[in-house]
């Protein structure tokens, strides 16, 4: 009997232990026994915690702290004690504020300090995200009167903060062996004990009688003990739910504690108590060993565990929800979303329906606002978006502004198209931040929607996310601001295009892009430039043109990243050149209006100049006229900034002649060079092309510009421009756009050429009929 109620009373601490052979779920499962032992479980094993701050200010570990009855405290990497809880301090000695900032190195003997430490420096040094469960470190600590007990401890990495903490988990098991052998010594003591518990403690035969009751029935069901002790258990909870959970009951009496798990008995029963003034709690019976003494007799601890399942609550909501918008996350997700698929098995005519959106020109919002301004209009967005939903459905932020509904329930498309429709209604209307403050601001974003109806198309979690993905991207092609649901009649492009995307992004990370360059000459044919022109050897094949790609990284934001590369990868090769001593060269780089945009383009721009080593008079920027002209006033800022860090550096206005430029804003901007479109250059043979060229050569000379021609391939071309003073012109006719190292071999063949050579070649390039042979690269 004695090693019975020992066996209930440390169930809570024996659990940590159990966990690692009988835990099923995650953190946060809705089908784990207990939430609260389940995150507990979780740290024990050493996995690394995501402890984010809720909606009221408190973290998980603050909840964990202050609802566990086991030994928690929190370190910092150093051993140093940042947070303990009553347990924790009590075990050793002293108050909770008393070891804040103290160094375990006093709570060890020396002789166990190092191997503790070793622990606390394995754990820093392991940079998984699922680690495996962390060994038990046994040791022995010292008390603050100088008795030493024997422990043992995990260690667990918490993150969520400034730094990364560890939490140390540790039992006492000096007082498990003293208990063991108090309870032996008499029944008087027995008794005795059971009177220092605050749990219920009952002693029921096989008819639920109440043998023994302690005092601790006061505290969680009113009684007192003599009001119980012959009475029955019935008494303690709701007739139904007693009649429930009675043939569970009656197992415990006999099946013992080691084979309870086998036979699928859990080790506690959660269930509504009724308390002795009629009120409804929640409950937690564990159950001894029974024993058959004058009858089969069973001990139970009861607990009110009314605080821990708000804290469960509190808990599941942290696991399973968006700190900032509230509403739920990717776990929250893939369990809805399963449970959605597993209906429409079971009901065959049943439709769900997944739609995923993100919002258009957020990160230009971030970047002109601020993050606080974009935090603000996530949060307004998702209000809106549950607004426009039913009490059976759900939405979920993954991240950024990535948001997703889920419709469990649909007939048809035409729902799907309902509910779309009027979450685009409702997000097009204008967002008002910081509303009443001085800096206030309207703002008006659309939203691009796809839907992918299930199970027809998309019976995975996995696929019914790409289908509804490809979708989407739809919508944003088609114009954004747009709902398109997936049907058969898609277009293959659109798919093509979408699996085009993905494979880009593995290409910047497996390395298939590469850059080739494409000479500049002057009207004397002498090298004087290159651009910079990216390539992408997609599976090794041949190299497909910028017009092939560059559009659809435009769309989907792959072009930053991919920009950035190609700037670092461009004055890179330049310096190459600048050391095999071709120094009179400069090189002109294509900016996307993407990457203008950008918050942090110049610290990019200014790394990658600084990084080369090569003087910013030797770097040409050059910007579409669309980009230039599209945003006014936030182009000239930021073309204006960068002239200010640079001063040397040229921005070039590419296409020019194919937009809808003013002549007055075009006088505001430091232009240092037009480049006039090709396909004017193409079409000089047309009489009114000839007039567009002539006129934005007239209208360059008077602002003091310079004039690039793109797409020389013949004499006649080449003569026209030369014969009108053009700076600077580039063509098939000089030389295609080459590799590195190709490129570099052509330079070295022009520099080898005798002097005699290189004076008739100058003559011939002043002559009418030139040819590619002029080149030259002084």
């Amino acid at each position: 009997m004695d090693g019975e109620l020992f066996s209930a009373l440390v169930g809570p601490y024996s659990d940590l232990e159990k966990a690692d052979a009988n835990a099923d779920t995650e953190p946060g499962s809705r089908h784990g026994d207990s939430l609260f032992s389940q995150v507990l479980d979780r740290i024990v094993k050493g996995r690394r915690i995501d402890l984010s701050a809720d909606a009221d200010g408190e973290t998980s570990l603050d909840i964990l702290l202050e609802n566990s009855s086991v030994p928690l405290a929190a370190l910092t990497m150093e051993g140093l004690v940042v947070k303990a809880n009553p347990s924790f301090a009590s075990t050793f000695g002293y108050s909770e504020h008393e070891l804040e900032g103290s160094s375990m190195l006093g709570l060890l003997p020396p002789g166990y300090r190092p191997a503790f430490f070793e622990g606390l420096r394995l754990l820093a040094s392991d940079e998984s995200a699922e680690s495996s469960a962390s060994e038990i470190l046994a040791f022995r600590g010292i008390r603050r009167d100088g008795v030493q007990l024997s422990m043992d401890c995990r260690l667990a990495i918490i993150e969520g903060g400034q730094a990364p903490r560890a939490l140390a988990v540790i039992r006492d098991l000096s007082v498990n062996k003293e208990v063991i052998e108090e309870l032996r010594q008499s029944k008087e003591e027995y008794v005795a004990l059971t009177e220092t518990i605050t749990e219920a403690i009952l002693r029921i035969d096989s008819e639920f009688k109440i043998l023994f009751a302690n005092s601790g029935v006061k505290q969680t069901f009113g009684y007192d003990r003599e009001e119980l002790v012959g009475g029955t258990l019935v008494r303690l909870f709701p007739e139904e739910v007693f009649s429930r959970h009675e043939g569970d009951f009656r197992k415990y009496f006999y099946v013992d504690d080691q084979d309870r798990l086998r036979i699928g008995l859990k080790p506690t029963i959660e269930l509504l108590g009724l308390t002795k003034h009629r009120g409804l709690a929640p409950m937690e019976i564990s159950f001894g060993n029974s024993k058959d003494l004058r009858g089969r007799t069973l001990t139970c601890i009861i607990r009110e565990i009314s605080q821990r399942k708000t804290t469960e609550r509190r808990l599941r909501h942290l696991a399973f929800h968006d700190t900032l918008t509230g509403l739920g996350n990717r776990d929250l997700f893939n369990e809805d979303m399963k449970t959605a698929l597993d209906e429409c098995q079971k009901e065959g005519a049943r439709k769900a329906a997944l739609l995923l959106m993100d919002l258009d020109g957020f990160k230009h919002i971030n970047d002109t606002y601020g993050h606080p301004a974009g935090d603000e209009l996530l949060i307004e967005t998702a209000k809106r978006i549950r607004n426009c939903l039913r009490d059976s459905d759900s939405a979920y932020r993954f991240g950024g502004d990535e948001f997703v509904i889920l419709l469990p329930k649909v007939n048809d498309e035409k729902d799907v198209g309902i509910v779309g429709e009027r979450i685009i209604r409702a997000i097009h209307q204008p967002f008002v931040l910081n509303p009443g403050s001085a800096e206030s601001a309207r703002i008006d974003v659309g939203v691009s929607v796809g839907a992918a109806l299930l199970p027809d198309f998309g019976s995975t979690i996995e696929e019914a996310t790409k289908i509804a993905d490809i979708a989407m991207y739809c919508s944003k092609e088609s114009g954004k601001n747009l709902l398109t649901i997936y049907d058969e009649s898609l277009s293959t492009r659109a798919t093509s295009d979408w699996r085009l995307e993905q494979e880009m992004r593995q290409a910047l990370v497996r390395g298939e892009f590469e850059m080739h360059y494409q000479p500049l000459v002057d009207r004397e044919c002498r090298i004087v430039g290159l651009e910079a022109l990216v390539r992408w050897k997609r599976d090794g094949r041949v190299p497909l043109p910028p017009s092939e790609f560059i559009p659809k990284a435009e769309g989907n934001g792959m072009i930053v990243p991919l920009g950035t590369w190609v700037l670092r990868s461009a004055l890179a090769d330049l310096r190459r050149l600048d050391r095999s001593g071709f120094r009179n060269l400069d090189m002109s780089i294509n900016v996307s209006g993407t990457q203008l945009e950008q918050a942090d383009f110049l610290e990019g721009l200014t790394s990658a100049i600084e990084e080369s080593g090569m003087d910013s008079s030797r770097v040409k920027l050059e910007i579409t006229e669309t980009t230039l002209f599209g945003d006014r006033e936030g182009a000239d800022s930021r073309v204006r900034a960068i002239k200010e860090r640079f001063p040397k550096i040229a921005l070039v206005i590419d296409d020019f002649g194919t937009g809808y430029s003013s002549l007055s804003y075009l006088a505001r901007f430091p232009v240092d060079f037009l480049k006039i479109d090709i396909s004017f250059v193409r079409s000089l043979t047309n009489e009114q092309n000839r007039k567009v060229v002539n006129a934005i050569l007239n209208l360059a000379e008077s602002l003091d510009m310079q004039v690039v021609a793109e797409g020389i391939e013949n004499t006649g071309q080449l003569a026209y421009f030369r014969e009108r003073r053009c700076a600077r012109m580039q063509g098939f006719y000089f030389m295609k756009a080459l590799p590195i190292e190709e490129l570099e071999r052509q330079l070295f063949a022009l520099r080898s050429r005798s002097a005699a050579k290189a004076a008739a070649a100058r003559q011939a390039a002043t002559s009418a009929s030139p040819s590619p042979r002029s080149l030259d690269t002084d």
